[in-house]
Formats: C-alpha cells, structure tokens, sequence
C-alpha cells in the first residue's frame, strides 16, 4: 500500500497564431480591469480630499488607498511587459503557461527522487499532445 502525494507539473504551449491571439487578449482583458480598478481607486482618493475634516483615519485610509493604486500600476506594468513578451512569440515554440500539480503515488521500493520528477504537459491549441516525465 502507498501513499499519494502531491507533484509540480509544467504546462507548456505550442505557440499558435489561435494561441498568440487568445493570450494577448486575455492580457488585453486583464489590464482593463486593472485600469477600471485604478479609476475606482482614484475617485476614491479624489472623495477623500473632499472631505472637509481630516482625521488621522481618514489620512490611514488614504494611504491604504495609495499603496494599492501603486500595487496595481505594479501590476498593469508587468502585464504590459508580457505583452511585449507575447507579440515576440515565434511560432511552434514552447511557451511555459504556468504550474499545477498532479498526484503521484508513492511505494515501497520506490525511488523518491525518481517518481517525483517533474512532469511536463505540452498542448496545442488546447490539445493535450505530450506528456513529459522524468
């Protein structure tokens, strides 16, 4: 009887022209939403310079306010620079998606360093067409 424990896997895409266009419009997507988050955050900067007594709370809630427009512009730059980073794909490449994790089962007699090798998934266009081990 084993145990099952947890693996990284990497998932690696073939790029495509499909792949290209739906990565670069989802970052596309996400930092509209970081701009309308930055809007909100700057109108609610603007509320509290209005506000005719200033308290210490109410300069607390302000730099709360300040330091999350700073995280989201942080944000939005990194996005841009995967743009870039995205429009410069050359087709057929590999290109790392990301991280998950599978299980994998443990026995005795088992070599730990051996079953514990990463896996790679490799897709293209959504297919699954290698699976990398060891």
């Amino acid at each position: 009887m084993g145990i099952m424990v947890m693996r990284p896997v990497m998932v690696k895409a073939i790029v495509t022209e499909t792949f290209k266009r739906q990565y670069l419009s989802e970052l596309e997507d996400t930092i509209r939403r970081l701009d309308a988050v930055v809007n909100q955050i700057d109108t609610q900067i603007r509320r509290t310079e209005l506000e005719r007594q200033i308290t210490p709370q109410s300069r607390a809630v302000r730099q709360q306010l300040e330091i999350e427009r700073s995280r989201q512009e942080a944000a939005r730059m990194e996005l841009v620079a995967r743009m870039k980073e995205a429009e410069g794909l050359e087709l057929n490449q590999e290109f790392s998606q990301g991280t998950i994790e599978s299980t994998v089962e443990l026995n005795v007699g088992d070599n730990f360093f051996t079953r514990l090798t990463r896996a790679e998934v490799v897709i293209k266009d959504g297919i699954i067409i290698e699976i990398r081990e060891g």
